[in-house]
């Protein structure tokens, strides 16, 4: 919270209290005061700057927070509204991974956007880019005992608005098909999250919401020309399944359904999309190799 302290005269002596100016004159203040940074100021040189311009006083800490962008005047937001979101690799990367093993969550207010995965470097990839899509520095992962894997989050409500469920495919499509590298970091966040290489060869992708296996598809083949078949029903709702890294069963709450990436356009998905995961990407390059359809290093 923004805190901007003004002088004001209560039965003839002088007090001092906090006083919120509107959020435009806040935002206008915010502005000018990463300006005079640029120019070489001192926060206390800004704070007085402003003070001569605005006729307010901005605590020094607020500054501080302003700069380090820790706070901002956007009603409590790094970006006013979902539609100001700036297309980018990082936010259709973000945007993947919400479709498939990310989560968003709102509680007492807090509005949170977070991955829990057992691979530290996919969470630490979804956290460095979540990180600058909202302007602030990369979220490390921490790791839980309770769920044996890392997790990393944030909170934004603009962001939340964006991909809070159910995620409409309407209202992501101007981010993810901006431009190819926009849709390829989709498909990366969504093929780390829920994508799989076989030993033979296929890459499978699982997912609960049919339409978005479908939009993969057309994204796939319209924009790389890679080739994909289905989507086929894996698990129906109510089956029991075990979990091998905790040994636990449980049933599935929704019904399932994958696509499969044949063999002959695994060389396409390699140089387009591909895995940030080392150990998914390590077994396409194996395999492509094997084939002769990738040069050892």
């Amino acid at each position: 919270m923004e805190t901007v302290e003004a002088q004001v005269v209560s039965n003839g002596k002088n007090k001092k209290r906090k006083k919120i100016p509107p959020r435009e004159l806040r935002i206008e203040i915010y502005n000018d005061v990463h300006k005079l940074r640029k120019r070489g100021l001192s926060i206390t040189k800004i704070r007085k700057e402003i003070h001569r311009r605005y006729g307010v006083w901005i605590a020094l800490s607020t500054i501080n927070d302003w700069l380090r962008g820790v706070h901002s005047p956007y009603n409590g937001r790094y970006i006013p509204l979902p539609e100001l979101l700036k297309p980018s690799e990082d936010l259709g990367y973000v945007i993947g991974v919400r479709l498939g093993d990310g989560y968003t969550r709102e509680k007492n207010h807090d509005y949170i956007i977070g991955l829990k995965a057992n691979d530290k470097e996919f969470v630490e990839e979804f956290g460095r880019r979540l990180g600058n899509v909202l302007g602030r520095r990369p979220i490390r992962p921490r790791f839980r005992k309770d769920i044996g894997g890392y997790f990393a989050e944030a909170s934004s409500k603009t962001l939340y608005e964006l991909l809070r469920k159910p995620v409409g495919l309407k209202r992501i499509k101007k981010y993810v098909e901006h431009c190819k590298k926009c849709t390829a970091a989709f498909l990366r966040g969504l093929f780390d999250s829920e994508g799989y290489v076989s030993k033979e060869g296929y890459i499978y992708l699982h997912n609960t919401n049919y339409e978005v296996l479908v939009y993969a598809q057309k994204l796939l083949r319209k924009r790389f020309g890679i080739e994909s078949t289905g989507p086929w029903p894996h698990v129906q709702k109510g089956t029991t399944i075990h979990d091998h890294r905790t040994g636990k069963l449980y049933k599935t709450n929704e019904d399932c359904y994958y696509i499969y990436i044949p063999t002959e356009s695994l060389l396409n998905f390699y140089r387009y999309v591909g895995f940030t995961i080392r150990r998914k990407q390590k077994r396409l390059e194996d395999y492509l190799r094997r084939k002769g359809l990738l040069q050892e290093d």
